[in-house]
């Protein structure tokens, strides 16, 4: 059935531009360009082998389509093409052009009896599920209703997998200052359980002290059982942030962060205490991220890759300057430490890096970005302790 209405919706895509010519219905295009060029002296897997030295430039377009079918009928989608050069795999034109692929296409379907629905290839999940499942985009229905204070959403999907089947339950509400929610996914034919099932517990809100900090706290428990027998898995994660959206200084506007991150680990080596959620999606410092992908992070969609966000122990400290002096510009610096709970070659220091950034807004549409990152791996990282550096400068194209 979400592969017939994917059809229906991708047929509508391509009749958009008839559509247009006959002024109906109205469409809204929008997009933007990113070109990155990344130098990183060794490069990680996600196992911590180095594999040298890379180069290499990337490109990304997205471009999105939005069109007003009745009303509160909408349909929603967006192109993407992205493509990586490099010394080894120049490729021409046409094979760049190739890839360009429907990322999101979707009806927005607005109050049917007092329920939203989306339906079709979306990015399901939020931002306050990090845990578990954020931004990725799976074959759904999204079905959405407010019952007095509470949110419900009920969401059927495919994906993230092609033989997985996915549903979630989630609850939201205000209880005061505080935005509190329950959330249950079950994941059928997961790549190693035969049911994958977590409960996402969140609560944020804003802590009223000096320029105000916002603070939030996810709590994961994941369980399910093999289809051969074994261990049940009971694993759980933790994940807590207290952020300054701004302090006005003399030197300028001053925002910070902490973050904390601590998720369970096997002592023995089975996975029935890792702790995996369905999809996780965490960025904290560039290079960790990078080996945690399994690959060089191109900012789109992170994704951890299948255990890597087990058995950590992190801390994530960053600050963020706007000079007063120079409109536009803002400087950062992160640090991070990480650990594992459970011993790994009888090691618990996995790594220590740090992030220094400038980005600049030169106008509404065009932005510039420059990193430049160290790495300094633990003796729990199986590569040894050779120090890792990645230098990315970048720059973003909006119309």
């Amino acid at each position: 059935m979400r592969k017939i209405l994917l059809s229906c919706l991708l047929v509508g895509i391509m009749a958009m531009p008839a559509l247009a010519g006959l002024n109906y219905p109205d469409i809204d295009v929008k997009g933007d360009l990113s070109f990155k060029s990344i130098t990183a002296d060794k490069y990680y897997s996600s196992t911590g082998t180095v594999l040298g030295k890379v180069d290499y430039v990337q490109l990304v377009a997205d471009m999105s389509l939005s069109a007003e079918l009745a009303d509160n009928v909408g349909l929603k989608a967006v192109l993407r093409n992205a493509s990586t050069q490099s010394g080894g795999n120049n490729a021409d034109l046409n094979a760049v052009l190739s890839q360009t692929t429907v990322h999101n296409v979707y009806l927005d379907v607005k109050d049917i009896a007092g329920v939203d629905a989306v339906i079709g290839r979306q990015n399901i999940g939020a931002k306050k599920n990090a845990l578990v499942f954020q931004s990725s985009k799976a074959d759904a229905i999204k079905l959405s209703k407010k019952c007095g204070p509470v949110d419900i959403t009920y969401i059927s999907a495919n994906g993230p997998e092609k033989s997985d089947t996915l549903n979630a339950i989630m609850l939201g509400g205000k209880i005061g200052p505080v935005d509190a929610g329950l959330t249950r996914y079950t994941q059928e034919f997961p790549t190693t359980y035969s049911a994958n099932e977590v409960l996402d517990i969140t609560v944020s809100g804003k802590i009223p002290v000096g320029c105000g900090i916002d603070a939030s706290v996810e709590y994961a428990m994941q369980s399910g059982k093999k289809p051969t027998g074994g261990d049940e898995k009971d694993a759980t994660a933790m994940l807590v942030k207290l952020g300054c959206g701004g302090c006005d200084m003399a030197v300028g506007k001053v925002t910070c962060g902490l973050t904390y991150l601590n998720t369970s680990g096997d002592k023995v080596g089975s996975d029935s205490k890792n702790y995996t959620g369905v999809n996780p999606s965490l960025k904290l410092t560039e290079i960790m991220s990078d080996i945690s992908a399994g690959q060089k992070n191109d900012n789109l969609a992170y994704n951890n890759s299948a255990d890597t966000i087990a058995n950590l122990n992190v801390i994530f400290v960053n600050v963020g300057l706007a000079p007063a002096a120079v409109d536009g510009l803002t400087l950062g610096v992160a640090y991070g430490t990480y650990k594992r709970n459970e011993k790994v070659n009888n090691e618990t220091e996995l790594a220590t890096e740090i992030n220094l950034t400038a980005n600049y807004k030169a106008s509404d549409a065009v932005s510039l970005s420059l990193l430049l990152a160290q790495m300094d791996p633990g003796k729990a990282m199986t590569s040894g302790t050779d120090k890792a550096t990645k230098i990315q400068a970048g720059m973003k194209i909006g119309f």
